[in-house]
């Protein structure tokens, strides 16, 4: 009798120190949890650090209610002086949850955190949007329109910029096909990938436009026929990897199409060689080289074949999965 005592009474200790563990567990805070329960929605814009001044606000705001009026989902910015030793994915998290970031049932919110003294930042997408908005396009929002501008503390122009790419990606609302606003490697790709792409890709282009430009300067159809395939296929493959690729490789492309053309219109006979051996149909430094089959053109112009001449504030209780993106500038 005295045995089965001792057990319930040891039974009752343990039962009272568990839930005394479990208290003082749940009384635990971790850091920036303070912050965030004081923190309360003001509309889909809250700049709590104060760095937006009245015009700032309203060109921000703006976006933001267009976004929700259009598709109907919630881009929320917020401004914090710090997360007060929080790290910021996991306050991203809980300020994406604890708010309902996002239409219940659709999931689709995002948002953009600052926090100005530890100069972090964080992209956090709800469910409904990670195909149209992933981790690795999340990240270079961050990398090419926020930070760069943080960096000069053109706070404005950097939440601005972030928030339209943002929406108009958002609008779109279309998966994001591989390669569309990036190179198709993943995030965790070696960095020397961002360039060395583009510069394979480059010595194609600058060729096949060299060759392009040589071809319309001395007459050679078959020199821009073969440049075009040459340098277009590449610089096609830059298009659908990224607008800077594009636009960096067809400069380049250009200048070397010029330097191809006054290459060939100065000395045409050095790429119409191969007609002395009746491989292009050579007969004139005035016809076109049309190719082996071809003949002389007539009147020394375009062969009549070929070319021809001539608001609110209230969040609609959505919620995230951890998906974006974060970092320092």
């Amino acid at each position: 009798m005295r045995a089965k005592r001792h057990i319930s009474f040891k039974a009752a200790a343990g039962l009272v120190f568990a839930l005394a563990l479990g208290r003082i567990a749940g009384a635990r805070e971790f850091p920036g949890d303070a912050l965030l329960s004081h923190l309360k929605p003001q509309g889909l814009l809250n700049d709590f650090a104060s760095i937006l001044d009245a015009t700032q606000r309203e060109a921000i705001a703006t976006v933001l209610k267009d976004l929700e009026a259009k598709a109907t989902a919630q881009l929320a910015v917020v401004t914090l002086d710090s997360l007060e030793g929080g790290q910021i994915d996991d306050f991203a998290v809980k300020l994406f949850k604890r708010w309902g970031i996002g239409q219940k049932g659709k999931d689709n919110g995002v948002l953009l955190l600052v926090a100005l003294k530890d100069r972090k930042a964080r992209i956090e997408v709800g469910y409904g949007l990670e195909p149209v908005l992933p981790d690795a396009l999340a990240g270079r929002i961050l990398d090419e329109e926020l930070f760069p501008a943080f960096r000069k503390e053109r706070y404005a122009d950097g939440l601005l910029a972030a928030a339209r790419r943002i929406a108009g990606i958002v609008e779109r609302n279309e998966p994001a096909r591989k390669g569309a606003e990036g190179f198709p490697w993943g995030p965790d790709a070696p960095a020397w990938l961002g360039w060395a792409l583009p510069l394979f890709l480059g010595v194609f282009v600058g060729l096949g436009a060299f060759f392009l430009g040589a071809g319309l300067g001395a007459r050679v159809a078959f020199l821009i026929l073969w440049g075009a395939g040459f340098g277009g296929i590449p610089l096609g493959m830059a298009a659908l990897a990224s607008r800077a690729a594009f636009t960096g490789l067809g400069l380049f492309g250009l200048a070397l199409l010029a330097l191809g053309f006054v290459t060939g219109r100065k000395n045409p006979k050095s790429f119409r060689q191969g007609g002395r051996r009746r491989s292009y149909g050579y007969s004139s430094s005035s016809a076109w080289i049309w190719g082996a089959t071809s003949g002389r053109s007539s009147g020394g112009g375009w062969s009549s074949g070929g070319f021809s001449s001539g608001g609110g504030g209230g969040f609609g209780g959505g919620s995230s999965g951890g998906g974006g993106a974060s970092g320092g500038w």
